[in-house]
């Protein structure tokens, strides 16, 4: 008898706990009014959106307003907005044109009103915009894409390639909001190929691809060990210990690297160095002091500089005759935290895919160089000097 007792009570709590589950997730309220339907209704146009607003109806019950529309031919969007504001925005359309928008008022019994229909008319989207200044251009290793998005629109810039079977496929996907963007892809090598290339938006539209016959330029890492330091008047000398050789040296794992003296004058810090070979230089990658979190994004690791070149031998007294700015060069945080405080995200984008670093891609318009000057002129910690683990170039030597 108490076995049989003990089984009905397990039983029925099992039961009340199904009945509860099965209440959470109904609506608040058992109201079966239909609500008013929202009126005085005023639409906005803009760039692959339309801001509707419009006057509540006087329902006590009104939960939110919803907006149900086609962006295109296949995908259904649906907006709500709460009963404490009068507008909603419906976005995400792939073309400009005509769009029918249905206006639901629902209750907090989740209980719909009659829709009502609505017209809008949203301009060219931000990615139909940005589709139309895209170049497509040879490039070290591959290709090189330009586009400009005044609008800072969030979008996916998706270049693809013939596979083996000689179908299109994707090679890089780049998510960006810059206003004006390069993008490279590489890899491949100096056979001619079809590169294509369009945008996508964060709703899945895409527009047309821009397709073009590439043929990519040799590109090679160079050998660091023809490397060299070439000390001019006014650079700053090692400290610490640290030499410049190390920062070429390939020991990317361990808590070694050039670091320069601090205090010294004059400023921004300048080194120098010889690559042992006149290059058309394609790309360069920096590793941070990245083994310990206190100095990652922080302490002396470069965060603005200006890389110059020159081929022929730099004036012994260390003036600029002869140097060319090939670039000016920002190190990027992606968290974006406040000093002393990195992210995941941040390590893996200090280090790069290959362990070598942040990469820099040079100016296609960058004569070939032989000697290389970096000028620091600031560090993650606005003091005024400089470490770094390791330094890599690639290019084609001439």
């Amino acid at each position: 008898m108490k076995i049989l007792i003990k089984t009905l009570l397990v039983c029925c709590l099992f039961s009340a706990c199904i009945k509860e589950d099965l209440n959470t997730h109904r609506p608040i309220e058992t109201d079966g009014t239909v609500p008013g339907t929202v009126s005085n209704i005023q639409v906005e146009n803009g760039p692959g959106a339309a801001v509707i607003s419009y006057s509540l109806p006087k329902n006590d019950n009104l939960q939110y307003v919803m907006a149900e529309y086609k962006v295109n031919d296949e995908v259904t969007r649906v907006v709500k907005s709460s009963r404490y504001t009068d507008t909603l925005r419906v976005d995400g359309f792939n073309d400009e044109g005509e769009y029918e928008v249905n206006l639901y008022s629902v209750s907090k019994s989740e209980v719909r009103s009659e829709p009502v229909t609505v017209k809008v008319h949203p301009t060219t989207p931000p990615f139909r915009k940005v589709a139309t200044t895209l170049t497509l251009n040879e490039d070290f290793g591959g290709v090189n894409i330009t586009f400009s998005n005044e609008e800072e629109a969030k979008i996916a810039v998706v270049i693809i390639t013939r596979d083996n079977n000689g179908d299109f496929t994707p090679v890089e996907a780049f998510y960006t909001q810059t206003i004006d963007g390069y993008f490279s892809a590489r890899g491949f090598d100096t056979t001619t190929r079809e590169f294509g290339v369009y945008i996508r938006d964060r709703w899945n539209n895409s527009s047309d691809t821009l397709v073009k016959s590439i043929t990519p330029w040799y590109e090679k890492m160079l050998d660091k060990s023809k490397f060299r330091e070439y000390l001019l008047p006014h650079d700053q000398p090692a400290a610490w210990g640290w030499i410049m050789p190390a920062m070429w040296d390939g020991k990317i794992d361990e808590d070694f690297g050039f670091h320069t003296e601090q205090g010294r004058n004059p400023k921004p810090h300048r080194f120098t160095f010889d690559m042992g070979v006149v290059a058309k230089l394609s790309r360069f990658k920096i590793l941070q002091r990245w083994i310990h979190d206190q100095f990652l994004y922080n302490h002396g690791d470069p965060r603005e500089w200006n890389m110059w070149g020159t081929a022929e031998t730099p004036n012994p007294d260390g003036s600029w005759d002869g140097w060319t700015l090939l670039m000016r060069c920002e190190s990027k945080k992606p968290s974006n935290l406040p000093l002393g405080s990195v992210t995941d995200e941040d390590r893996q984008y200090a280090r790069g895919t290959d362990g070598l670093g942040e990469e820099f891609t040079f100016p296609l318009s960058a004569p070939p160089v032989r000697y290389i000057r970096m000028e620091i002129l600031k560090n993650w910690s606005n003091t005024d000097f400089f470490h770094v683990y390791e330094i890599t170039f690639w290019g084609n030597e001439q």
